[in-house]
């Protein structure tokens, strides 16, 4: 299964045009590895191992258990912002399962910037690098006519059970870039298994003015949030708050560039209540093993990453397009639906982001006490009906007012989770 390239877009929420870029790593193992490329990596040796096996992503590893990270892969000082797990919008249909860091001087969405190796960026702990991927162009194909640059995704395998993941590098340090080799330039996402071993603060590449993403993965932690973690990453059960990874300089330093004010600090990815509609779902008869447009097999009812107290509808296909909205009068709560609540309807409403004073939120520069105002730009309505064996039966309505619709018509679709 490719690793596979989605962007995000603040539009639909009716904040300016910025863009907050993100990915689904579906890695294949080290032994299913693209035949289009070669790997090389320095010798390994001298290093006393705690412990030997196959890893979380399928590689060799070595070592064990955790540590709170006392480095950054970006240096505070240079954090405009940092956005918290768990954002729904476009092609993140689920929650996302990894940080959108902003660094100062970000002026939009656009990966392209004037300075690519403005801030370094550092390996967080002592491990290796096990897998990078090169992205080449958008997945999504109404992206492909903006302004792009190659840019590269990074794994570390700080030990057999603790990983780290960085996203949206612009440069890889020479170092880094002689371990791999592209055979076909042609292929939009190339990637890579290696074994690449780094120390803690060495400067593995490059970012410029632009959103990354960062998350921390422990596989002696796993989610009870997520029923079927395997219909979206397999790993993501395993992703962790940052926030409990890191040692408490650190934290004093990140916490007030966070936009997160209360707990989880660091975000949710995990939903999912069996017997109730919030969380994810994904539908019935679906081809598993096509990666093209996964996302559009998708759809999530869950909170808002930055204000909980918020219902948000994220549906893989609206109208040809994958959305996420409020809900207008933010109810019924997800959570307290069940089979026995008959057919739900949501009427869909866009939404923005205001601070205190009710001023909107750009996006891009940091902002106290963020909460999230529905518009009153109706989008459409959605209906749901929860089904005996935790199915789900869905149909939207585009255009439509809650007037407008009264039940399903023959285009419902099942979902599963």
């Amino acid at each position: 299964m490719k690793h596979r390239l989605l962007i995000i877009s603040g539009a639909v929420i009716g904040i300016a045009s910025f863009a907050l870029i993100g990915v689904f790593l579906w890695p294949k193992t080290p032994q299913q590895t693209n035949s289009n490329l070669t790997t090389s990596s320095p010798e390994t040796s001298g290093n006393q191992i705690a412990k030997t096996g196959i890893g979380l992503f399928g590689q060799q590893c070595q070592g064990e258990g955790f540590q709170k990270l006392k480095t950054f892969p970006i240096d505070a000082q240079n954090i405009e912002l940092i956005t918290p797990m768990g954002r729904v919008q476009d092609s993140h249909v689920t929650p996302t399962d990894h940080q959108y860091i902003i660094p100062i001087g970000t002026l939009g969405g656009s990966l392209v910037t004037d300075n690519p190796r403005k801030y370094p960026i550092k390996a967080p702990a002592d491990g290796y690098i096990i897998n990078i991927e090169v992205f080449k162009q958008p997945i999504e194909e109404q992206y492909r006519n903006q302004p792009y640059q190659d840019n590269y995704l990074v794994v570390f395998e700080h030990s057999c059970d603790f990983y780290t993941r960085l996203i949206h590098i612009d440069t890889l340090s020479d170092k880094v870039n002689s371990s791999f080799t592209i055979k076909d330039p042609s292929d939009p996402h190339p990637y890579v298994f290696t074994r690449i071993e780094v120390k803690e603060g060495e400067v593995i590449g490059t970012v410029g003015p632009h959103s990354f993403d960062f998350q921390i993965m422990n596989t002696l932690e796993k989610s009870k949030d997520l029923i079927r973690p395997e219909n979206i990453d397999f790993f993501s059960p395993y992703t962790v708050d940052t926030f409990d990874y890191i040692t408490d300089s650190l934290r004093s330093e990140l916490l007030p560039k966070n936009l997160r004010k209360k707990a989880p600090l660091g975000g949710q990815v995990g939903y999912d209540k069996t017997g109730s509609l919030l969380g994810n779902w994904f539908k019935v008869g679906r081809d598993k093993n096509n990666r093209e447009s996964y996302w559009t097999n998708n759809l999530s009812v869950v909170y808002d990453h930055l204000d909980d107290s918020q219902v948000r509808v994220s549906l893989g296909d609206f109208g040809g397009y994958p959305k996420a909205f409020g809900v207008k009068g933010n109810s019924p709560d997800p959570a307290s639906l069940s089979k026995t609540s008959g057919i739900v309807k949501y009427e869909l409403v866009k939404f923005d982001y205001v601070d205190s004073k009710g001023t909107k939120w750009d996006t891009i520069h940091y902002s106290d006490s963020l909460s999230a105002k529905n518009t009153t730009e109706i989008a459409g309505v959605v209906l749901f009906q929860i089904l005996d064996n935790d199915q789900l039966k869905v149909e939207s309505f585009p255009g439509k007012t809650a007037s407008m619709v009264t039940t399903f018509t023959p285009k419902a679709l099942l979902f599963e989770r």
